[in-house]
């Protein structure tokens, strides 16, 4: 049976200013990409064993000291070691997170059907769904991106428990505002020197994959595009922060 999930906050805007203030770019904004962004929520899930918190706390990292923006991160898990539900969500941001949970997602990346079934109502209406093409066989949506992750991470790579740095790197090359040689460097500074080389190589492999297979990196959402339901969302946060 399975207990209530576990959830841990971690936020990190003190943290990310300082890295704004250390990688600025000159253009002002403190970002990597030059890229200002008002609120993006990226979802990271799957199910224990596939190293959704790793990989959250990678991609955090290297958005926050790498790149200079303010994140928030918050983590959800079941007791099983092995086969509980996973997840990690970010919150990322230009400018100070006044609520630091995800609500309404721009990015759910998807790495077993459970996932995907639970958490796709969450996507905005033009949000963008990652999946694994070879665990997520019924995908929710007919426009999702896929990728065989945990193949390429077994086949390519050599390291089938690398399937999530694959995903990682095809993270990287899909948001608009990333640099992959900050994820790279985030790498490099958490992980052990004996796994460090095959790691890199499942990141390099996944944003390669990604760049091939995928088309053009996700676009920005539009804060005037007249998204009702994203406002109206968007309200509900400031009434909950004020409380």
């Amino acid at each position: 049976m399975t207990g209530a999930p576990k959830d841990k906050t971690l936020a990190k805007p003190a943290k990310a200013a300082t890295a704004k203030a250390a990688n600025g770019n000159g253009n002002g904004n403190g970002n990597g990409n030059g890229q200002t962004l008002a609120r993006y929520e990226i979802r990271l899930s799957g199910l224990g064993g596939q190293g959704i918190l790793t990989m959250g706390k990678l991609l955090g990292q290297a958005l926050a000291i790498g790149h200079g923006y303010y994140v928030t991160q918050t983590q959800s898990y079941g007791p099983e070691a092995r086969g509980g539900a996973s997840r990690a969500d970010l919150v990322v941001s230009s400018e100070p997170i006044s609520y630091p949970k995800t609500e309404y997602l721009d990015l759910l990346v998807a790495l077993s059907q459970e996932a995907a079934a639970s958490y796709y109502s969450y996507l905005k209406p033009r949000g963008a769904l990652l999946i694994d093409a070879d665990l997520v066989r019924q995908s929710p949506s007919s426009v999702a991106l896929a990728l065989p992750f945990t193949r390429l991470a077994r086949e390519k790579v050599g390291v089938p428990q690398a399937t999530n740095v694959v995903a990682l790197g095809a993270v990287a090359y899909l948001l608009p505002f990333a640099r992959i040689e900050a994820m790279r460097k985030s790498l490099k500074e958490s992980l052990p020197e004996k796994i460090r080389e095959a790691n890199i190589k499942a990141l390099n492999l996944g944003y390669q994959e990604a760049k091939k297979r995928l088309g053009e990196p996700i676009a920005l959402p539009d804060p005037d595009g007249g998204d009702e339901v994203y406002a109206a969302r968007m309200d509900l946060t400031e009434i909950m922060t004020e409380d």
